[in-house]
């Protein structure tokens, strides 16, 4: 039996995230082990995040498992492509609201999975997202009527309807 693992990377709300913990359940529901990146306790700033998401990469040995995904939102979707690149992990990645810092990553050959954002999402215009995904041939899905969060404040129904549009998504 193989060995999977899926490594889960916050944005700035942390863990707490409903879309993050259903994209890394989707994969746990596939037999891979789940990891959260928690992020330290002080200092949130893009290096101290990174750092932080190094060592707990390092306490791994990921030479053991045959398939590794990265599920990441927002800041995350930066911290865990950097880590990609700088590491030489072979990861798959899954990026729920990419910031403008992760659109050098979103290639064509960086076995993405899935790019979702909103189409009101005030970190990146979901145009150039699609433009970039298109050009590159990275699978995308845009919800709309939703912001950076992926989710609508006092509307339960469709934040449930946006986990489930999204993470169906995932099983095409």
């Amino acid at each position: 039996m193989s060995k999977k693992i899926v490594f889960s990377f916050p944005g700035g709300r942390g863990t707490e995230v409903p879309l993050l913990y259903f994209g890394a359940k989707h994969y746990e529901d596939k037999d891979y082990e789940k990891r959260f990146v928690e992020y330290p306790t002080s200092g949130h700033d893009f290096d101290t995040v990174y750092e932080n998401a190094k060592a707990v990469l390092k306490s791994y040995d990921l030479g053991e498992y045959d398939d590794i995904v990265f599920v990441a939102k927002s800041k995350g979707t930066v911290v865990a492509c950097k880590l990609i690149e700088e590491l030489k992990i072979n990861a798959s990645l899954v990026l729920f609201t990419p910031l403008a810092d992760t659109l050098p990553f979103i290639k064509g050959d960086n076995q993405i999975v899935l790019v979702a954002a909103s189409n009101n999402d005030r970190h990146l215009k979901s145009e150039t997202l699609c433009s970039l995904c298109e050009s590159e041939k990275v699978p995308y899905y845009i919800e709309p009527n939703v912001g950076h969060r992926m989710e609508v404040r006092n509307d339960l129904e469709k934040n449930l309807q946006t986990i489930r549009n999204v993470i169906g998504r995932l099983e095409r």
